[in-house]
C-alpha cells in the first residue's frame, strides 16, 4: 500500500475510533469493535496502522487541542481591539467553532482524556491548564480594567469552559440553528452574566 493510502487508512481508523469512544466510551471499546467499525476481518490488520488503542486516544486528544490552540491564539490577535471583553468573545466563538466542527473528537478530549496513562497523562494536563490559562488571562484582564465585575476569576473561567463545553452533549448539525448561532448567543449570555452594569 502507498504512504497516501496507508495515511487515508489510519485516518479513517482514528475517525472510527472517534465515533466509538464517544458512543460506548473508551472502556468498553475494544480493537474489534474498531475493526468492526471498518469493516475489517480482524483486529489484528489494524496493528499494522497503529500500535494500540491508546495511540489512538493521545493521538484524537493532541489533535483536538492543538484545533483548539489554533483556532483562539488567532481569534484573539484579529479580535481588532485591546478590549479584554472583544478578546473574550472572539476566544469563545472560536472554542465552540471547534466543538461544533469536531463533536466527536470533542468528546472524547473532554471525557476520556482520563484513561491516558503517564506520561502522556501529565503532558495532556499540562497542555489543557496552558490552554485554559488563556480564558484565565482575558477574565483577569477585564476584572482588572473594570470591564467585568469584581469576580472570581478561577471560578469565572471555569464556568465560562464548562458551559460552552457542554454544547457537545447537544448541538446537532441538522439542527434549529448554525454552529455560529449557537456560538453567539452562547456567548452573549455568558459575557452579559460578567459585565460591569
Amino acid at each position: 500500500m502507498s504512504s497516501n493510502g496507508t495515511k487515508t487508512r489510519r485516518t479513517e481508523i482514528v475517525a472510527a475510533a472517534e465515533r466509538l469512544f464517544r458512543d460506548k466510551g473508551y472502556l468498553a471499546t475494544t480493537m474489534r469493535d474498531i475493526a468492526d467499525e471498518m469493516g475489517m476481518q480482524g483486529g489484528g490488520s489494524l496493528y499494522a496502522h497503529i500500535s494500540g488503542k491508546e495511540e489512538l486516544l493521545w493521538h484524537i486528544a493532541s489533535e483536538a487541542i492543538d484545533a483548539f490552540f489554533a483556532a483562539v491564539i488567532p481569534a484573539i490577535e484579529q479580535a481588532g481591539s485591546n478590549s479584554p471583553a472583544d478578546k473574550l468573545q472572539a476566544a469563545m466563538l472560536a472554542h465552540m467553532g471547534v466543538i461544533c466542527e469536531r463533536l466527536s473528537a470533542a468528546a472524547v478530549y473532554f471525557d476520556e482524556w482520563r484513561h491516558l496513562s503517564q506520561p502522556k497523562r501529565g503532558q495532556f494536563l499540562e497542555r489543557r491548564n496552558q490552554y485554559e490559562r488563556i480564558f484565565e488571562a482575558l477574565v483577569l484582564q477585564g476584572v482588572q480594567s473594570s470591564v467585568f465585575r469584581q469576580l472570581d476569576v478561577r471560578v469565572t473561567t471555569l464556568h465560562l469552559l464548562g458551559s460552552m463545553n457542554a454544547i457537545r452533549h447537544w448541538y446537532r448539525p441538522d439542527g434549529r440553528l448554525s454552529a455560529q448561532e449557537v456560538a453567539a448567543r452562547i456567548t452573549d449570555l455568558l459575557l452579559e452574566g460578567i459585565h460591569t452594569r
